[in-house]
């Protein structure tokens, strides 16, 4: 027990920190009908990563940050504007066509270097099991001076999702909502990006928040079942790796996946 609390204690605390932010944002992408923007924006901060990398930036310097950042950023604006350009292809094709680019630039970028193929598997499946202590401090700090700019503007974005619901004319104003709410969601994704990785991260917004939205109608019940389901399943996902000596993100992308069909056929044998 004392070695599993010395090697999983951070780790745990550490999803514990993202499951709280990464469950709002993923009730709110659900709703708004935009599943893979969180994967997409993702692989535009992994791509971030990847472009310092090939600049021989150290891993964790504030311009490896800065350079994740200027992709999101970029990739934010993208996605508020091309809504004005165009309304015959659906936003969620815009969305494909980014992940696979960026994607596709980040293999071009990584092939540069001797170390390729080990640097595009940490983007994947990132290095949750070895976060430290400070790194957990660094997220704690990240998540809770967002987490407070979300909760000032949890009416703003609560309507600009009524309204994607709703299939709103798209103005300005709403162009406005969805591009602070892409860059905010951009942002939390950079700050844990070389820790969790692309695989964990998508499972963190979409899962807990997919299974809160089968089983009750309220956004507060959704909001705390799927964080501490979110909780609940990492610490779960992070024992059965180190009781098996599994690898640790894809135990826990496992553990999610076995709770949302279970979730799944208990809500099909309620309607029965």
């Amino acid at each position: 027990m004392s070695d599993f609390i010395t090697f999983m204690a951070a780790p745990a605390l550490g999803c514990l920190v993202m499951s709280f932010i990464f469950t709002y944002f993923g009730i709110h992408v659900l709703k708004r009908g935009i599943v893979f923007i969180d994967l997409s924006m993702a692989q535009l901060a992994a791509l971030g990563t990847t472009v310092a990398f090939a600049l021989n930036l150290e891993e964790h310097s504030l311009e490896t940050l800065l350079v994740s950042i200027g992709f999101v950023f970029i990739g934010a604006s993208f996605f508020a504007l091309v809504r004005f350009m165009t309304n015959r292809i659906s936003q969620e094709a815009v969305i494909g066509i980014v992940y696979v680019v960026a994607a596709s630039l980040a293999v071009i970028v990584a092939d540069r270097s001797p170390r390729a193929a080990e640097h595009i598997q940490h983007t994947l499946n990132g290095s949750i099991l070895w976060i430290s202590w400070e790194g957990v401090l660094q997220l704690l700090t990240a998540f809770t001076v967002l987490g407070g700019f979300l909760w000032a503007t949890r009416k703003m974005f609560i309507q600009c999702t009524d309204q994607a619901k709703l299939s709103q004319p798209y103005t300005r104003k709403r162009g406005l909502c969805d591009f602070v709410f892409y860059l905010a969601l951009g942002l939390a994704i950079v700050a844990c990006i070389q820790t969790a990785g692309i695989f964990l991260i998508f499972t963190l917004l979409i899962v807990p928040a997919a299974c809160a939205l089968q089983l009750y109608d309220s956004l507060a019940k959704q909001l705390w079942v799927g964080t501490l389901m979110s909780i609940l399943v990492s610490w779960a996902g992070l024992g059965l790796s180190f009781a098996y000596d599994l690898p640790t993100g894809s135990t826990l992308v496992c553990a999610f996946g076995i709770t949302f069909i279970s979730i799944l056929g208990f809500c099909f044998l309620l309607k029965k």
